[in-house]
């Protein structure tokens, strides 16, 4: 059996690590030109933006690559303890506590290029898919722009960018508009040489509706700190360099007296393309054998939340349990796509609305405000959010009776609506 995967980025690497165990042959065709050594890509526009690598994305990194977080060290990653975070919500900094999670720190390019060298699978860059290929309503293989590829099986891993629905639109294969949501949030990120003692990860978290702004900065290979300015509801960082300092000098956090005596290493990058968009390709009546698609093609998530990388391995896993990619059979595997992302995407997008919608009230809103208390004041509070925002835990973990008597103790605290001051570190 021949797998020809579309895209070269995780996603599409992880897939054909894992295909490699069934497959005879196994080809990943990607767009861009790929170096040896790690390198921005015009593919991955977020790759110049900080990249949370949740800790259950790493557990599943190490479980298809033994010993990759090792070599990532080695190279420069920086490994942390998760509860070693420095966070300043709006109600004030998170609990501190040591959780035995480990948390590396690092570039998507690093990422990206070790696990590429760790791939069997034939790897032909400077590939431009341009459609599918069908024979008796199967898909048989793809058009590119230098003729035809042939396989057994296709592998939609092509990322934000994916044209699927308009391939199968050709094939007169229709799929519902893909649910979009909005928050309208852009970044800028400029990266600094590292000042002594700056934390691992250090951030200031936005907040609907009153605090837009935010920052996520974060020691990576190179000793070097990567710092994204984020700005929700449209609150966009500027690229300038006077306007993006101006907007680092806004936040709550004192992060400009930390960096006052960094030499920056970069321009100022920006990246708007945040919206988490699903598609219900589960919901295809008539779709056909030979193809499936994951990560974000199906489903992608706004990059604050570092979802996408440890989804993206979750579904890659579906392929050591799942042999049958007939018509039947392929449907049968993006319904199994769509539960895999189904919580992540609950989460993100529901975070994303409040933006949108600009709702405060209602239950919902009343207990996410104690929560953002909760997590402050109390550690074992703070150490069962961190489990479930890294996908180690599921989030029914956070509905159960011991988690109601710990948060009824917090008292309803109004957002604040304006900026001040804070520590540069927590309490």
């Amino acid at each position: 059996m021949k797998a020809l995967v579309i895209g070269g980025g995780i996603a599409g690497l992880l897939a054909a690590r894992v295909l490699t165990e069934s497959c005879d042959e196994v080809v990943v065709l990607e767009r861009d030109e790929l170096k040896d050594e790690p390198d921005y890509r015009a593919g991955v526009p977020q790759g110049r933006h900080t990249h949370g690598l949740l800790v259950r994305g790493g557990e599943l990194l190490e479980e298809l690559f033994p010993g990759l977080r090792d070599e990532l060290v080695r190279e420069g990653a920086v490994l942390a303890d998760a509860g070693d975070m420095q966070i300043l919500n709006p109600l004030g900094w998170l609990a501190k506590t040591h959780l035995g999670m480990p948390l590396l720190s690092l570039s998507r390019p690093l990422l990206e290029t070790c696990i590429r060298r760790r791939v069997t699978a034939e790897i032909v860059d400077g590939v431009h898919v341009t459609g599918l290929s069908f024979r008796d309503g199967v898909v048989n293989g793809v058009r590119t722009r230098d003729g035809h590829v042939g396989a057994d099986l296709v592998v939609d891993a092509s990322g934000r960018s994916s044209k699927l629905r308009a391939w199968l639109a050709e094939a007169g294969i229709t799929s519902a508009e893909p649910e979009v949501v909005d928050s309208g949030t852009g970044y800028a990120t400029r990266i600094y040489a590292a000042p002594a003692g700056f934390p691992v990860v250090y951030a200031e978290s936005p907040s609907a509706p009153d605090l837009p702004r935010g920052v996520a900065a974060m020691r990576v290979e190179g000793d070097r700190i990567m710092v994204t300015a984020q700005g929700a509801g449209g609150d966009h960082p500027p690229r300038d360099l006077d306007g993006f300092q101006d907007f680092l000098d806004s936040l709550r956090v004192p992060i400009s007296k930390m960096l006052a005596d960094a030499d920056p290493l970069t321009p100022v990058y920006l990246f708007a393309r945040t919206a988490s968009r699903r598609n219900a390709f589960e919901d295809v009546a008539n779709w056909p054998g030979g193809l499936v698609a994951l990560g974000d093609a199906v489903c992608a998530f706004n990059p604050v939340y570092g979802q996408g990388i440890t989804v993206a391995a979750m579904e890659a896993l579906l392929f050591r349990r799942h042999r049958d990619f007939s018509a039947k059979g392929c449907r049968e595997f993006q319904r199994k796509v769509a539960r895999t992302s189904k919580a992540p995407w609950a989460m993100s997008s529901n975070a994303d609305r409040t933006w949108v919608e600009a709702r405060r009230g209602g239950l919902l809103g009343w207990y996410l405000k104690k929560w953002q208390a909760g997590i402050v004041h109390d550690p074992d509070l703070f150490r069962r959010f961190v489990r479930v925002v890294h996908m180690v835990a599921s989030p029914a973990t956070l509905l159960n009776p011991v988690v109601f008597r710990r948060l009824a103790k917090y008292s309803r605290q109004d957002l604040p609506r304006g900026r001040r001051p804070a520590g540069s570190s927590p309490r």
